[in-house]
């Protein structure tokens, strides 16, 4: 999700709204400043300098294709009825879905024809077959986060989105530093855009009893946000202060928490937040394990310390695997909670409880210059290598993403409910969250290493009591991670 206008307030915060009209041939950006008088009584020079991203209008003509389009979505990391409805089921959210696909009919003469996968890694020889049969039942996939990956890439099923000219990747509704980050050999493989409804995780607080510690903090977690100081020590520190043993008599689910969560995906976003990649191109652009090269090693290591130490402390109720059935958020006895947008964070409005939104907390305020970052969890639109009309695809995919602004605001709204018309400060996190979104080699290609738990690395290291042996799993784990990238690239330089 993209933020169309930006506010700079120089004295007061002052809503206004700018028009910019671009050439449908046009997809540079513009800026526009526009300087007006702050209120009366103060000094004429005082102005609000306001600049408008560029709104792009489609470079594609209106046709007629008079024609179908197979969706094949993977519902593990897609939602489906985020992505397509057969009818609208009279709610904002899918009203604004089926609006989607009834302006794509109307622009191309294509009907949008959704079709659910097998789930988890069950779905992959059926897309390989269907591309292998060239049967035309499958004209993009939103697939797995990882499973099936590096087969369709290395088998060869999958196009390069630069071989697709409709699309335009330098518009703000396609996530281009995403893609670019996952590709190979500078070939694309794997699209994101405002299309993609995509899973992440954020951290939810309750707001009431956030209020009861506003003197202890000096500033609000909005503005911790703002000034670059809500860090993983801050977030830490924030947690212990909350910590109610009700009964004097230990840890139990009777207390009041500072933090809760899964200790499984939401912890891998931990290491992420705080600018560390998994695996990632050397300055030879040759693959390696750098969580632990000889820049990352101290770092990676005090996360993962810290994060230990705080799943051990007694303000955190951290759990293995699926939902808790004990602890929750929406009891009002729970601070911190780490929440993803698939699933949990749309559940809240549905209980009495007044709760805000932040991004994963940075390692320290010098990260500023790169910002927050947030793991995606969501899947990948594919193109299959073979399509019985590509000029359909690229024209259906472009009209897609284009058309999901009024989906993403709906989007937004699901996961505020009735908040959504008073909570700005909320609205604005959501917004540097998805406009922080990035992924990792290790992530992507996790497939073509699963036995390595690399990516779970966090996770996996702060399960046990004792202290974590980083160094002991990485000598472990890299001679093998590197044979199996090296022969995994080898296999996709191949590729013509």
């Amino acid at each position: 999700m993209k933020k169309y206008l930006k506010l700079i307030s120089l004295a007061l915060a002052l809503i206004m709204l700018i028009s910019c009209v671009v050439s449908c041939d046009s997809a540079e950006e513009q800026t526009v400043e526009t300087n007006v008088p702050i209120s009366e009584g103060t000094d004429a020079t005082d102005t609000v300098t306001v600049e408008a991203e560029t709104e792009y209008t489609p470079a594609i003509e209106e046709k007629n294709y008079d024609s179908e389009f197979f969706l094949s979505i993977h519902p593990d990391n897609n939602p489906v009825k985020y992505h397509w409805v057969e009818e609208s089921e009279n709610d904002v959210m899918s009203q604004a879905i089926y609006d989607r696909q009834q302006r794509i009919y109307d622009y191309l003469g294509v009907e949008i024809l959704g079709t659910v996968t097998e789930t988890s890694r069950n779905y992959v020889d059926p897309f390989k077959n269907a591309v292998k049969n060239k049967d035309g039942s499958v004209d993009t996939l939103l697939s797995h986060v990882y499973h099936g990956i590096d087969g369709f890439i290395s088998g060869n099923y999958l196009a390069d989105f630069n071989d697709y000219s409709q699309i335009n990747l330098s518009a703000d509704y396609w996530d281009l530093d995403i893609m670019e980050e996952a590709s190979i050999n500078g070939r694309m493989y794997l699209g994101k855009s405002d299309f993609n409804i995509l899973w992440t995780f954020v951290i939810a607080f309750n707001k009431d009893m956030m209020d009861k510690y506003g003197d202890a903090l000096g500033e609000s977690v909005y503005s911790m946000v703002d000034n670059y100081s809500w860090t993983l020590d801050q977030m830490i520190s924030i947690a212990n202060l909350v910590y109610i043993d009700e009964g004097s008599d230990g840890q139990t689910i009777d207390d009041t928490f500072g933090i809760i969560g899964c200790q499984d995906i939401a912890f891998c976003g931990f290491l992420h937040a705080c600018n560390i990649n998994i695996i990632e191109p050397d300055e030879k652009g040759e693959y390696i394990l750098s969580a632990y090269s000889d820049v990352n090693k101290a770092k990676t290591t005090d996360i993962i310390e810290k994060i230990h130490n705080l799943a051990k402390s007694d303000c955190a109720w951290f759990w293995k695997y699926q939902a808790s059935d004990t602890v929750s958020f929406v009891s009002g006895k729970v601070l911190f909670a780490l929440s993803d947008t698939k699933g949990m964070l749309p559940s809240y409005p549905n209980y009495d409880i007044s709760f805000g939104v932040l991004p994963y907390p940075m390692y320290d305020e010098n990260q500023k210059d790169t910002g927050y970052r947030s793991l995606q969890w969501g899947g990948y639109i594919c193109i299959p290598s073979y399509v019985t009309s590509p000029e359909l695809v690229g024209d259906t995919l472009e009209m897609l993403s284009f058309f999901s602004a009024d989906v993403n605001n709906a989007f937004y709204d699901k996961l505020l409910g009735k908040q959504a018309s008073d909570s700005p400060d909320d609205r604005r996190m959501l917004e540097i969250v998805w406009d922080s979104l990035c992924t990792d080699f290790a992530q992507s290609y996790y497939s073509a290493i699963l036995d390595t738990q690399i990516l779970y690395i966090v996770p996996y290291l702060t399960y046990e009591d004792t202290t974590p042996n980083i160094a002991s799993f990485i000598a472990s784990k890299e001679s093998t991670i590197n044979k199996k990238i090296n022969k995994f690239i080898q296999l996709v330089s191949k590729l013509q």
